[in-house]
């Protein structure tokens, strides 16, 4: 292989600059390859890569995700984020040579990836309080499991339930929502699942609609995000589909955790099978 690693010192609560040598040392002399910091990406020629490296969080395997499918790559990831949601969902460990060995031994699938009104994502989007978290953490520059604590239990008192309005398999459905979770991958990161139904695989996206739990309840709540077992009760309402249109949802999304503002109606789109990823055998 020519492998391209892509590395983010800003991943995680402190990027680890001997990550980038420990590869460096133990990677066979067989294997081709090339390192380069995210934000130096656009100046690289891809074309000559077989695989592209995810050296980071989820925002940074969103990055190169994207290049990977729009390339005809093939991703692999070496989690050092927050959250690391889509890692874990593949089960990709975050030692460092145990994901190494993974791109290297480990099997080739295809998956599918997602869009957001054209924008690409490959894990979890959302809108209402997930994504207003999302903005306060990128905005205030937080890292790590604490960081993310704080940031939603200060915004959690703030954000109020709205009407949206889902219009899937041609028919419209209005309910209230405090978070809106569309799920390509099954969690939001630090195992914590919002869709454990969610199938990579499928071609199809999951729709988790909560909400607005009340204080005594979010301990059930946190339990219920690790239960791995997630169906319709009286905080959640799932759908299934491969495209749905959203209205009133807000502008404020997450694309992966990272922010970002939509305006007016949004179209959900799976694109399956369009990415193919280095996973465990």
């Amino acid at each position: 292989m020519n492998i391209l690693f892509v590395y983010n010192k800003k991943a995680g609560k402190r990027f680890e600059p001997s990550v980038v040598n420990e590869i460096s040392e133990v990677i066979p002399d067989s294997e081709d390859f090339t390192f380069v910091d995210i934000h130096d990406l656009g100046n690289t020629t891809i074309e000559p890569f077989d695989t592209l490296v995810a050296i980071g969080g989820d925002g940074t395997v969103n990055t190169v995700a994207e290049l990977a499918a729009a390339n005809h790559k093939t991703l692999g990831i070496i989690p050092k984020g927050s959250g690391d949601g889509l890692a874990r969902f593949l089960g990709i460990p975050r030692h460092t040579f145990r994901a190494l060995e993974i791109i290297l031994y480990g099997k080739k699938e295809k998956i599918d990836s997602a869009e957001v009104s054209g924008k690409f994502f490959i894990n979890v989007a959302g809108a209402g309080f997930e994504a207003e978290v999302a903005h306060r953490f990128g905005s205030e520059g937080i890292r790590g499991l604490r960081g993310y604590a704080k940031t939603i239990f200060e915004s959690f008192s703030k954000q109020g339930e709205k009407e949206v309005t889902l219009t899937i398999n041609e028919k419209k459905t209005r309910l209230l929502f405090f978070s809106l979770s569309i799920a390509n991958g099954a969690q939001w990161g630090n195992n914590f699942e919002i869709a454990s139904k969610a199938d990579i695989q499928d071609g199809l996206i999951d729709v988790a609609v909560m909400k607005k739990p009340k204080w005594y309840q979010i301990m059930g709540l946190l339990s219920y995000l690790k239960s791995k077992n997630q169906s319709n009760n009286s905080l959640f309402t799932y759908y299934k589909a491969s495209e749905i249109d959203i209205k009133r949802s807000g502008k404020k999304w997450h694309l992966d955790g990272e922010p970002i503002i939509f305006k007016n109606k949004k179209t959900i789109k799976v694109n399956s099978n369009s990415l193919e990823v280095h996973l465990p055998k």
